[in-house]
C-alpha cells in the first residue's frame, strides 16, 4: 500500500512539471486544487498506513508543492516539481531498499509477548493456562504470520491467542489504526444484510436487518466514530442492490432455523476468535450467533471477500465470484423457507453496529444526570475518570463532594430511585469508585482489595505454599449511606470491565442495590500493563488484587464464571428486538425503570 501511493505522488509531481506553463497561460481555481492533491495524498496516506518516518520525503514533497502554488514563474515551479520528485525517489530508495522495512517483526512480536506474559501474567494458575502448550499452539501460526507477512492474518492470530487466556484486559492493538481497520473489517466474514441473535427461549432470530429504517444500511454514508468509512467501498460489492431481506421477507424478529443448511449453533465450534474477549462463558454465548452471521456458503469462519480478490473455499479452492449464503426462516405463514443471500460487503460494520444498539448506554457526558421521571435519575458513567490531574492520582474528594451536593438536592427534591449506566464502562481508577461507591455504601469502614507481596529482585509477585499470592496492604473507604431509603439499580453488560467490573463488585451487595442487564459485567479485575510490540502493543493483567480470604479477585477461572454480583437478567425476546432495532429505543433503560 506505502509504494502504491509513492507511485500516486510520483505521477502527480510529474503531471505539475507538465501543467505548470497551462496554469501560467489560463490561470484557474483548478490549478490551486492540483497543487494541493499532494498534500491531500499525504494526508490520506497517514490515515491509511500511519505516520512513518520512511516516507519523511513523500510529505516534505507535498508541502513543496504547496509552496510551488504561490511560485509566479513557471521556471520556479519546474524546479520545485524536480525537488519533489527527488525526495519522494529517496523515500522509495528507502521503502524498497531497507529489508528491516519490509519485514515486519511478527514473530519476534510473539518471543517477546510470550516471555513477558509467562514471567508476569499474575493469574495463569487461577486461568489453567499452560505455557509449553500455548507455546506449542502458537509459535507455528506466528511463524508462519512471519513468513507471509500478512497483517490481517497477524491480527487474526493476536485475536486468537487473546481470546485463550479469558480475560478482558488480555487485548492486542496494531500501531497502525489505518492497516487496524482494515484487517478488522477483513476478518469476521461478509454482510449478507443481518445479524443474528438467540432468544432467551433459545430460537435464533434475525436483528438488525437490511432494509428496515433503524437497521444498518449498505448504502448507509455516515462516518462512523470508528473510521470504517475510510475502507469500507473496498469491500463493497456490486450485488448489493439486488436483494434486500426485507423484499425476501425477513424482519427484525424471524425466526431462523438453519444458515447454509446448518443449525446455527454448530457453527459455534467453527469460530476461532472475536473482536472483544469475553471471560464469562453465558456472556459469549450471547454474542457467538452475531459471529455466525458473517460466514458465507462453504467458506470458513473469518474469510472475507473483496472484489476484484481471490479466497479460499471450505476446500482449499480459489475462488473468484462473490460468495452466499443461505439462509432458512420461517415466514409470516409459518412455513419454513430458504433465500440465498447475496454478499453486501464486509460484515464488520453491521456487528459493529448491532454491538452499538445493544450495548451502548445512555448517550450524555460521562458523571452528568438525567431525569427519567419525578422518582428517578440516571447518571451515566461510561469510564472511571473525573479529570486529567486526578486520573493518575488517589485522591477524588473533588468529585465526590460534588456528587455529594447533587445526590442530596435530589433527596430534597423527593427522587426514589438512582440508575447508574455502566453500560460499555471501560474502566479507569479503582480510586474513582470508591470516591462514589462511599456516598452510598452503609455507615462504617469497607474492604476493597488486598495488594499482593512483590519480590524487587525479580519483579514478580510471591505465591505462598497454598499457591495464593502474599497479601500485602488492603485497601479501604467510609460508607455514608446517603441514599439509605432509596433504590439503586446498576445496569450493566459484558463491556462493563476493569473499574466498571469493580463498581459493580463493589456496589452490587449494597442493601439497596440491584445489578441488571442483558449480559452480566466482563469479570476482569486485575491491573494492566502494557507491552510495547515492534508492531502494536499487547496489554495483559500484571499486578494481582486480593480478596480478604487471598482469592483473585472477580476474575473468572477456569469455570468462566461470572464473579460481580448480578441479580437479574433481562430476557432477550421479541420486545427487545422490536424496541431497539425498529423503533430506535433504549429498552434496557425502560425496562430497569419499571424494574424499580
Amino acid at each position: 500500500m506505502d509504494i502504491s501511493f509513492t507511485i500516486i505522488e510520483l505521477i502527480m509531481m510529474a503531471l505539475l512539471f507538465v501543467v505548470a506553463q497551462q496554469s501560467e497561460k489560463k490561470p484557474n481555481n483548478m490549478w490551486r486544487l492540483l497543487y494541493v492533491a499532494p498534500a491531500f495524498i499525504a494526508v490520506i496516506m497517514v490515515l491509511f498506513i500511519g505516520f512513518d518516518v520512511h516516507h519523511t520525503g513523500i510529505y516534505v514533497a507535498a508541502f513543496v508543492q504547496i509552496c510551488a502554488l504561490f511560485a509566479e514563474k513557471v521556471r520556479t515551479k519546474r524546479i520545485l516539481a524536480v525537488c519533489s520528485v527527488a525526495l519522494i525517489a529517496v523515500s522509495f530508495a528507502l521503502i524498497t531498499l531497507s529489508s528491516n522495512y519490509h519485514r515486519e517483526a511478527y514473530y519476534a512480536d510473539f518471543e517477546k509477548t510470550f516471555n513477558t506474559m509467562k514471567e508476569h501474567y499474575v493469574i495463569d494458575k487461577e486461568k489453567g493456562i499452560d505455557w509449553d502448550e500455548l507455546y506449542a499452539k502458537y509459535k507455528p501460526l506466528f511463524k508462519e504470520v512471519d513468513k507471509s507477512q500478512d497483517f490481517v492474518k497477524n491480527y487474526q492470530v493476536w485475536q486468537q491467542f487473546c481470546g485463550e487466556f479469558y480475560d478482558g484486559h488480555v487485548g492486542y492493538r496494531m500501531s497502525s489504526d489505518g492497516l487496524f481497520r482494515y484487517a478488522f473489517c477483513k476478518s469476521y466474514g461478509n454482510d449478507y444484510g443481518l445479524s443474528l441473535a438467540r432468544l432467551s427461549t433459545g430460537e435464533f432470530v434475525a436483528i438488525n436487518v437490511e432494509g428496515y429504517d433503524n437497521s444498518y444500511s449498505v448504502d448507509n454514508k455516515d462516518k462512523d466514530d470508528v473510521g470504517f468509512y475510510m475502507v469500507k467501498k473496498v469491500f463493497d460489492c456490486k450485488d448489493a442492490d439486488k436483494l434486500t431481506l426485507k423484499n425476501a421477507g425477513i424482519k427484525n424478529g424471524t425466526i431462523i432455523t438453519k444458515w447454509n443448511g446448518k443449525p446455527i449453533d454448530e457453527y459455534y465450534d467453527e469460530i476461532k476468535y472475536y473482536m472483544e474477549q469475553y471471560p464469562v462463558r453465558e456472556n459469549e454465548e450471547f454474542y457467538l450467533p452475531m459471529y455466525v452471521a458473517g460466514i458465507g456458503r462453504d467458506m470458513d469462519y473469518g474469510v472475507t471477500y473483496v472484489p476484484g480478490e481471490t479466497y479460499e473455499n471450505v476446500e482449499g479452492k480459489e475462488m473468484t465470484d462473490a460468495p452466499v449464503a443461505d439462509i432458512t426462516f420461517i415466514d409470516e405463514s409459518g412455513e419454513e423457507k430458504t433465500i440465498t443471500a447475496p454478499c453486501l460487503g464486509s460484515y464488520m460494520m453491521r456487528m459493529y453496529d448491532t454491538n452499538k444498539k445493544l450495548d451502548d448506554g445512555v448517550n450524555i457526558t460521562n458523571l452528568k444526570w438525567q431525569k427519567i421521571n419525578d422518582d428517578t435519575y440516571i447518571i451515566r458513567i461510561s469510564e472511571m475518570a473525573y479529570d486529567q490531574e486526578t486520573y493518575s492520582g488517589t485522591d477524588f474528594t473533588e468529585m465526590t463532594d460534588k456528587l455529594r451536593g447533587e445526590v442530596e438536592a435530589l433527596k430534597k427534591e423527593g427522587v426514589k430511585n438512582i440508575v447508574f449506566d455502566l453500560r460499555s464502562n471501560g474502566g479507569g481508577s479503582p480510586y474513582f469508585v470508591e470516591g462514589i461507591a462511599c456516598l452510598f455504601a452503609p455507615k462504617g469502614e469497607h474492604l476493597t482489595y488486598y495488594s499482593a507481596v512483590i519480590n524487587e529482585d525479580t519483579a514478580t509477585f510471591e505465591r505462598g505454599e497454598d499457591g495464593k499470592y502474599i497479601m500485602g496492604t488492603p485497601s479501604s473507604y467510609v460508607g455514608e449511606d446517603l441514599w439509605h431509603d432509596g433504590n439503586i439499580i446498576l445496569l450493566v453488560n459484558a463491556k462493563t470491565v476493569s473499574a466498571g467490573d469493580d463498581m459493580t463488585y463493589m456496589m452490587g451487595d449494597f442493601p439497596n442495590v440491584k445489578v441488571i442487564g442483558l449480559t452480566s459485567s466482563n469479570s476482569s479485575c486485575q491491573a494492566v500493563k502494557v507491552l510495547a510490540l515492534n508492531e502494536g502493543e499487547i496489554s495483559f493483567s500484571a499486578v494481582p488484587n486480593l480478596l480478604p480470604n487471598g482469592e483473585i479477585a472477580i476474575d473468572t477461572y477456569t469455570d468462566h464464571v461470572g464473579r460481580t454480583p448480578f441479580d437479574e437478567k433481562i430476557p432477550f425476546d421479541e420486545n427487545v428486538i422490536e424496541s431497539i432495532f425498529d423503533k430506535g429505543e433504549d429498552y434496557l433503560l425502560n425496562y430497569t425503570v419499571n424494574a424499580f
